[in-house]
């Protein structure tokens, strides 16, 4: 009888979470996924990672802009964006065009892939840096070590929980997919 009962709970488990893009708007694969599938494989970067980057930066909304003046689905910072924009040869590229979710995204995620080969593809650094900038990341590397492993030694409490929270998001993503399959 137990494992009757043990087999149902775990059967509710994997409902739930393969349900859950649904039930909470977590994993929505219908909005912007053709951008985010074409800049994650154009620049070889974890779709799913662009996903937890965008659903804690935005949650989904492109017309967002935060505080410090970071735009869009993955809060690009327009000075950024800019750079970005030359080196990807935009030829049209205006700060205004960071809300449009297809220029948001193809951004943030080349962004992104440099910080992934700067870092050497450490998630905690890659996003410290994405969250603190990487002048910041790299001091803290020469002051606490440890920082590149363990984002509970981040200094700044803000990116401390940003690290976190997508690190988790990611996680949460990945599993979902596996259930998928």
């Amino acid at each position: 009888m137990n494992r009757i009962v043990l087999y149902a709970f775990l059967i509710l488990i994997i409902l739930f979470l393969s349900n859950v893009e649904r039930r909470i708007g977590l994993f929505d694969k219908r909005r912007y996924n053709n951008y985010i599938d074409e800049y994650s494989n154009k620049f070889s970067v974890d779709s799913l990672l662009v996903r937890a980057i965008i659903k804690k930066e935005s949650n989904l909304n492109p017309e967002v802009i935060s505080n410090k003046g970071a735009v869009g689905l993955m809060q690009i910072m327009p000075k950024t964006a800019r750079e970005i924009a030359i080196q990807l040869g935009v030829s049209d590229y205006s700060s205004e065009k960071l809300k449009e979710p297809q220029i948001n995204i193809m951004v943030g995620t080349y962004y992104l892939k440099k910080l992934l080969d700067y870092y050497n593809n450490n998630l905690v650094l890659v996003l410290a840096a994405y969250n603190a900038g990487i002048g910041n990341v790299d001091m803290w590397r020469k002051e606490i070590p440890s920082v590149s492993s363990n984002p509970t030694r981040i200094p700044f409490n803000e990116t401390k929980n940003y690290v976190k929270s997508v690190m988790f998001i990611y996680k949460v993503y990945k599993f979902i997919s596996q259930i998928k399959l």
